[in-house]
């Protein structure tokens, strides 16, 4: 093995990356973890782990680090237009904590456990195939210089959209992949935002979902205590609107008389607003000539659910898993690709599904009001048992 040669290159230090990293360096894996950012950094993100990510922050060793700084949230409150607001208690206590935290925190983590963690590394192809031989060939660009790494697996955790989705011919939408995969969804495209405000006592210990015509958005704490506004909206909503993300977040406001109120207090934080797009919630194939996707790669899953940043820790664990398997003999190589997408597919299908059915509810103002006056409770128990359930 040469020093350009890994056993897994890498391709993504998010939720998702560092944790697939993490678990094949802990293996005496020799890991590749290209990212083209520089840590730490924010990003748009609703930053908010389930309780179902503490199994995964345990297995990578950090759960004590990521608990010692986060908020703990424990209620939360579901709030559509004209409808009185729905209360629930979470059954297990959630975390909130920033990417700008918690990315960090993580990539970290697989830097100490052996893996060579590169920051500033832009990929701009993957090309070959699994083989016992370093069947892969990852180029990127570093410090001005383009460079090559061979390896004998890639996962690729590069999140929603990347111009190598484009190169591997990812010709995904969320109507194709409804009719291929058998999820629910009508292809329509979302952008994201997030917007940073200082400590905001009135908000401990809870998450606040708000819905408007055309997205929906939520609040809620992070480490320090400070606030985070995250949200969603149809592009072709936003592209209605003046203002930019301002205009965004005021019609809203003026379409949800809570969001108003609960925002009217707060006091904007340094970073301000953060945009991205276009978004597809959806599933999408989870290997692609034998690249195994993790994270957002291998699908976005809705903002409100919760369960976004909880799956990308554990898909990325479970494509460590399946590639340590063969790596150490009990599976062959050239099969890992279709035995992860069969595990990812059982694994994480049916929370898409659910996402998607819930997501038709929130983004219906009319509907979803009328439903909520009649059984809310009972709803939003139940998608969170749907969600939540492994």
């Amino acid at each position: 093995m040469s020093g350009d040669d890994f056993d897994a290159v890498i391709v993504g230090a998010g939720p998702a990356g560092s944790a697939a990293a993490a678990i094949l360096a802990a293996s005496g894996r020799r890991v590749s973890l290209l990212e083209r950012d520089r840590f730490p950094r924010p990003k748009v993100c609703g930053e908010f782990l389930s309780a179902t990510a503490r199994a995964s922050l345990e297995r990578l060793g950090v759960r004590e680090r990521v608990d010692a700084v986060a908020e703990t949230i424990r209620r939360g409150f579901v709030h559509l237009p004209r409808a009185e607001a729905v209360a629930f208690m979470l059954p297990e206590p959630a975390l909130g904590i920033s990417r700008y935290c918690l990315d960090d925190l993580l990539a970290a983590r697989a830097g100490e456990l052996g893996a060579d963690v590169r920051f500033g590394a832009r990929v701009v192809d993957v090309s070959g195939a699994p083989d016992s031989a370093f069947g892969f060939r990852v180029r990127f660009v570093a410090d001005g210089r383009e460079r090559e790494a061979s390896a004998r697996a890639v996962v690729g955790a590069w999140g929603r959209w990347d111009r190598l989705d484009r190169e591997l011919g990812r010709e995904f939408s969320a109507r194709t992949d409804a009719r291929q995969r058998g999820f629910s969804s009508r292809g329509r495209r979302f952008l994201g935002w997030s917007r940073d405000f200082v400590r905001a006592p009135t908000l401990a210990e809870t998450v606040r979902l708000y819905a408007f015509p055309g997205g929906y958005c939520g609040l809620s704490r992070v480490e320090g205590g400070a606030v985070n506004l995250a949200g969603v909206i149809e592009e072709g909503r936003r592209r209605r609107l003046s203002g930019g993300w301002e205009g965004v977040v005021a019609h809203a406001r003026a379409s949800n008389s809570d969001l108003d109120r609960d925002l009217a207090p707060l006091e904007g934080g340094p970073i301000g607003f953060l945009g991205t797009g276009p978004v597809f919630f959806t599933a999408k194939p989870p290997e692609e000539g034998g690249i195994l996707m993790a994270g957002d790669a291998a699908g976005v899953i809705d903002p409100f659910s919760g369960e976004g940043q909880s799956a990308a820790l554990a898909s990325g664990i479970l494509a460590a898993e399946t590639l340590e398997r063969a790596f150490a003999g009990a599976a062959d190589l050239r099969e890992v690709g279709r035995l992860y997408a069969a595990a990812w597919r059982t694994r994480f299908g049916r929370r898409f599904s659910w996402s998607a059915a819930l997501r038709r509810l929130m983004l219906n103002p009319r509907s979803g009001s009328m439903v909520a006056g009649v059984a809310g409770k009972k709803i939003v128990s139940f998608a969170i048992r749907k969600l939540t359930q492994p």
